[in-house]
Order: C-alpha cells, then structure tokens, then sequence
C-alpha cells in the first residue's frame, strides 16, 4: 500500500491492476473503508480491518474479493447493485446470459458468482461516512450506468475507476453501457481538473491529466473511423464488421469477446445513424451516406 494523501491509501491491484485485477483504495478513519475488492491478495490483510467496502460498479474486476469481507457493510450506487447482488441481475446487466459463461470465469480467473448483498445504497453527493477525509460520491455514467468515482475535495484528488486511462480507451460493452454518457463523464472529470487522478488500472498521475484525458476519449472518434473507414471499402453486415476486429485486436476464439466486440460496435453504429453517417440496407449491409 502507499499513501497518496493522509488517510488515503493506493493498494495497487495485481499484474499492476491490469485486468482480470483492478486498484483499490483504503480509506482510513472512525470505520475503514475499502474502495473495491479486486486487487488480490494483497486485500486478505486488511479483511478484519476493514468496516465498510464501497464497491464502484457491479463488474467482477471490481468486486471479486467481496465475499471475503464478512464482516463489512456494503455500499453501491443502486443502479449496479443488481449486478453483485444475484447470478439474475449479473446476467442481465452484461448481458452474458446467451454466452459461454465457463469461459467468462476462465476469463476472470474467477470460479463462480458469489451474491452480496448490499446494505446501503449511495448516489451522486452523498458522502462516506466514517472515513477521515470528507470523501464524495461522483456518479460517472457510460460504462456501466451506475459506475462511479469519488473526490476528495480538499486535496483535489479523484478516483475514476473505469474511466481508467488505458491506452485501450474507453469500455461499453454492457447493454446499459453508453458512449455518449461515457464522454460526458470523461468532460465532467476534466472540468473538475483534478491534481491527483487514481483509476482502477492506471497508477496514481499528477501531471498532463487534461491532455490524457482527452486522449482517451478520442479513442472513441478513432473507432467511429475505423469501422467507416471498413464500411467505404465495401458494404458490411454486423457480423462481417464484427470478424474486423476493430475492438479487439484479437478475439482469441472466445465467444465472449466477441460478444463484447458487438456490442461496443453496435453503439457505435446506432450513433452514427442518429447522426445520418450510415444506413441499414434492405439486406441488412450497412453502408456510409
């Protein structure tokens, strides 16, 4: 663990919080907090210490250490909490009940789904109590709907978990996910221009946060031009754009990655009809006006 600011810890996740891990954050005080549960073992420390766990958003990178942590309260924004809560509204917000779900857990490196059942729900502005510092919730809809950061005003510091900074950019795979929420999110967090930006895969930074904020969000332009620019070479079904592996670079045969892949690319595709960039042919090709 290292202390970025008094009474607040950074506990980096391991293989440096790289997924199927995330970073978590110990918040000290009255009733020690932990800030998500997937860093690994390195939480097993801290399981009798340990009186509430604020768990940012529902996915299993976040949260999968939950289960240990028998004495805790949990908290959640409501709208995720259906995700840790049972196998049914885990299904249901990924989306992953029409795949091969064995391999998910392989994926993971997870063996099951363990329920939690959370105690109290927390939303946009509330606080949480008992830490030392004065710790507020910030709801950061897009990659889940209710995924959320904190801010620890005094010091100008963020957490914003899955708005995480990775050179992979920006994840909406959910069916509840969404691209536009995603980029406000990423602009709201630029104009509250924090001095310390923590996210749930990326160490602590301090410096160039606005340009690499907006970096990361234009990483969603460059996939909107990548599948036209497939789409002017010749008209394309889903699947066909799908095979393109514009997401993923590589779907190493698994079912679920490409279930993720289509998802994120039929986002992107209902925007640009919104927008009046493509068409759905009779044949159900898509082509660019």
């Amino acid at each position: 663990m290292k202390e970025i600011v008094d009474g607040l810890w950074f506990i980096e996740g391991e293989n440096k919080g790289r997924y199927p891990h995330a970073h978590s954050i110990f918040l000290e005080g009255e009733e020690n907090i932990l800030v998500d549960t997937g860093a690994g073992s390195v939480l097993k420390d801290l399981i009798p210490k340990i009186r509430q766990v604020f768990l940012t958003h529902y996915h299993r990178d976040h949260v999968a250490l939950s289960h240990l942590f028998t004495g805790a309260k949990f908290l959640m924004h409501p709208v995720d909490a259906p995700g840790v809560e049972s196998l049914e509204g885990f299904y249901r917000l990924t989306g992953l009940d029409h795949v091969d779900i064995d391999a998910y857990w392989k994926i993971v490196r997870q063996v099951k789904f363990e329920p939690i059942k959370i105690d109290c729900y927390l939303q946009e502005g509330d606080y949480l109590e008992g830490a030392r510092l004065d710790v507020k919730v910030l709801h950061f809809p897009g990659h889940t709907a209710g995924h959320c950061g904190l801010l620890v005003e005094k010091c100008g510091l963020v957490f914003a978990t899955d708005i995480d900074l990775t050179t992979f950019g920006p994840w909406y795979g959910n069916p509840a996910s969404d691209i536009k929420k995603f980029r406000q999110s990423i602009r709201r967090l630029r104009a509250i221009k924090p001095d310390i930006l923590i996210t749930g895969h990326t160490a602590p930074i301090n410096k160039h946060l606005d340009q690499k904020l907006a970096e990361y969000e234009a990483v969603i332009d460059q996939r909107d031009e990548a599948i036209l620019s497939a789409l002017r070479k010749e008209p394309l079904n889903l699947d066909q754009l799908v095979d393109k592996k514009i997401i993923y670079k590589r779907h190493y045969g698994q079912e679920v990655l490409r279930h993720f892949e289509k998802s994120i690319v039929e986002k992107h595709l209902q925007d640009m009809i919104e927008c009046g960039k493509i068409a759905i042919m009779p044949d159900s090709t898509i082509e660019v006006l």
